[in-house]
């Protein structure tokens, strides 16, 4: 019963104004300071930007895919881009990958310390470390299944999900499997002994029974020796209880060791009974000591979505459209004007999805990567676009 949220925001504007989640007028050249700026848009190339890490201001790393012939699982279609603090530069995907270099994932500590993760066809995992100059190949975690998420804090100290409930740690040397309590979709930390996982469980407390919920939310912390279950609320549809409910956590921001945030939602099969309930938003926040879930998100314009990460002064973006700052306070973004020429018609309509994003290490900067969607008659486009947002300062 694995729900799996991806952290997406689209961004739709037509060529002559703007369009689509929370309307708002367009700065040209995103002049105003709480804007998102256009980085890298590969106007020549129809694809998509898939996942990014930023191991310094002048060091980031991306990778996606070109689509040859319509298909965009084509290995030659696969490609690295690296930004060394003046251009973004394209390159293949390192030969330590041995040919697994589809779904990529990219996760670093440092610029010396940048890890890729690809699958094959058969889900078959590669792993490669760039250590500063050049690339080297890291032996595949054990189990099967497909990557789903990486956390790199050093060399000799990486976790990843691989299947639904087990993590995988490298310790410089070797791979260690490690059951845990509950099926994990998320995972993120502060450091090697603060680590969380999050997703759901199908036993325990509020799970069962006449009417009863299928999965309740599971929050699961790594302390530098073990996992652990944490307690998180549990969940119920009054009656008339829909068919097939139940809830689950898709994401985890850590901020520190005292302040954690984690998303989700509290679902059911729909279409099989009239006066269906709504889907409820799951907010929660970690203090340190419990969870704590937020009370009237779904009417908050920051909580009421999902946080996609934290900057380096305590503030959060939840979604693409908003930011938290430090002191509570929620803020609208702006957008940038899209690249409207060439072979994009005046008339067209331009959105812009950015999926993942991540914080750039030692500044207020969020980067994302994704796609500029061109929809137009005959000729519709992606172009991979890299897009930073930074909020401006508070007195």
């Amino acid at each position: 019963m694995k729900r799996t949220a991806a952290i997406l925001a689209v961004l739709a504007l037509a060529a002559a104004g703007c369009a689509g989640d929370d309307r708002g007028p367009a700065r040209a050249g995103g002049a105003k300071s709480d804007a998102w700026k256009l980085a890298h848009v590969d106007k020549t190339t129809r694809g998509e930007l898939t996942t990014v890490t930023a191991a310094s201001e002048d060091d980031i790393w991306a990778a996606g895919w070109e689509s040859l012939n319509g298909n965009m699982s084509d290995p030659d279609g696969q490609y690295l881009l690296h930004y060394e603090g003046s251009e973004w530069r394209r390159q293949k995907p390192p030969a330590e990958l041995d040919g697994n270099i589809l779904h990529p994932r990219l996760d670093s500590s440092g610029p010396d310390n940048v890890w890729l993760f690809g699958s094959g066809d058969d889900f078959t995992v590669g792993v490669a470390r760039w250590n500063g100059t050049r690339w080297q190949r890291v032996p595949r975690p054990p189990g099967s299944g497909m990557l789903s998420e990486t956390k790199v804090f050093a060399p000799d100290d990486v976790w990843v999900l691989l299947g639904e409930k087990q993590a995988q740690h490298w310790d410089g040397s070797r791979w260690t499997s490690h059951a845990l309590p509950a099926v994990a979709n998320a995972l993120d930390g502060t450091s090697g002994d603060d680590l969380w996982a999050v997703g759901f469980r199908t036993s325990g407390p509020g799970v069962g029974g006449e009417g009863g919920e299928l999965s309740q939310p599971a929050a699961m912390h790594w302390n530098g020796e073990s996992w652990t279950s944490t307690r998180t609320p549990e969940y119920r549809f009054p009656e008339p209880v829909p068919p097939e409910p139940g809830a689950s956590l898709d994401g985890v921001v850590a901020a520190s060791p005292k302040e954690a945030w984690a998303y989700g939602s509290h679902d059911f099969n729909h279409g099989e009974a009239e006066g269906e309930p709504s889907i409820e938003h799951i907010t929660l926040r970690w203090d340190g000591s419990r969870w704590h879930e937020q009370k009237g998100a779904d009417q908050d314009p920051c909580l009421s979505r999902s946080v996609v990460a934290h900057d380096e002064d305590g503030g959060l973006l939840f979604g693409v459209r908003r930011y938290r700052t430090p002191e509570g306070r929620c803020t609208k973004l702006s957008w940038p004007h899209l690249p409207a020429k060439g072979e994009i018609k005046s008339g067209a309509r331009q959105q812009l999805w950015l999926d993942p994003i991540v914080p750039v290490p030692g500044t207020r900067k969020f980067v994302g990567v994704g796609k500029i969607y061109v929809t137009q008659w005959g000729n519709p486009q992606t172009l991979p676009t890299v897009a930073t947002y930074e909020p401006p300062k508070t007195s």
